[in-house]
């Protein structure tokens, strides 16, 4: 990606022999990944979403026969040559039946966690310093859609996210020593990632089903179609309560954890009829008194 010249001796630096500064888009500039998207998703363009989805340089081709993925293929592959773009062969993989994709694998209709970066989170150590709890807790969070109530279980390691670069600073040198709740929520999580994590991706032939629930610490909720073989999970929600929030009445925090889920899932839910299940009776009576 060619830069104007303008902005060239913005990229510029100095080495003991010469001066030098890019003519074209460099790997770790500031506002580089942003730049690449949207050259991409320019070049892409009507085939973006149809067939294709790119972030950054990963490009995905979906199909639903082989004769059509071939003729995908051809068409992505003109629209690269033609912006003088060039792939890797090495890393291309072509005519998957399933394919890891961000850390997610992906295979007839299912999404489940990369095994390759669950059994990284598995074999991490009870954290050490600050920085490490705020490490496993941020890798975690990547996939909190599978995980119910993911928000309720990390919130004793939740102190550890720093909120400052002093706090950040001060957390890569600090020794800490895990009280039994922090302990217990890192076990917790880590058995969690173990199970068989599957969600279904969305298929609008099925009806959708919200279920929702609140406590005294939060809210959690769950995305689900309905399959002639039973519910299938769509995602996932959880969050948790702040100091305000606990004094509400139970109603009240009830309808947050629906109001939650319909801002989640509104590119989903909005304008279609789904069914909303939840255990506090009183709920049942809001259509009643509207």
């Amino acid at each position: 990606v060619p830069l104007s010249k303008e902005d060239r001796p913005r990229t510029a630096f100095s080495t003991r022999d010469n001066h030098y500064q890019f003519t074209v888009l460099p790997q770790g500039i500031t506002n580089g990944p942003a730049t690449f998207q949207r050259v991409i998703n320019h070049i892409l363009g009507p085939a973006r979403w149809q067939y294709a989805l790119a972030y950054i340089d990963d490009i995905i081709i979906y199909s639903k026969t082989f004769e059509e993925h071939v003729s995908h293929l051809n068409d992505i592959c003109t629209i690269l040559k033609n912006a003088r773009f060039r792939l890797n062969p090495d890393k291309c993989e072509i005519a998957r039946t399933q394919t890891d994709y961000l850390g997610h694998n992906i295979k007839h209709g299912e999404i489940r966690p990369s095994p390759t970066n669950i059994n990284g989170l598995l074999n991490t150590r009870l954290p050490q310093t600050p920085d490490e709890a705020c490490k496993f807790v941020k890798a975690a969070e990547y996939y909190r859609k599978f995980i119910p109530k993911f928000s309720q279980i990390a919130e004793p390691l939740r102190k550890f996210v720093p909120t400052t670069r002093t706090q950040q600073k001060k957390g890569q040198k600090t020794i800490i020593t895990l009280t039994d709740d922090e302990i217990k929520a890192f076990e917790q999580l880590k058995t969690f990632l173990t199970t068989d994590l599957v969600l279904r991706i969305p298929n609008n032939r099925f009806p959708f089903k919200v279920q929702t629930d609140a406590s005294d610490e939060g809210i959690g909720a769950v995305l689900l179609q309905i399959h002639p073989e039973g519910d299938r999970p769509i995602a996932y929600l959880s969050k948790k309560f702040a100091t305000a929030q606990r004094k509400w009445s139970p109603m009240e925090q009830e309808c947050y954890a629906f109001i939650c889920a319909l801002d989640k899932w509104n590119n989903y839910l909005n304008g279609i009829k789904f069914i909303w299940e939840t255990d506090h009776k009183a709920l049942t009576q809001l259509n009643k008194k509207a």
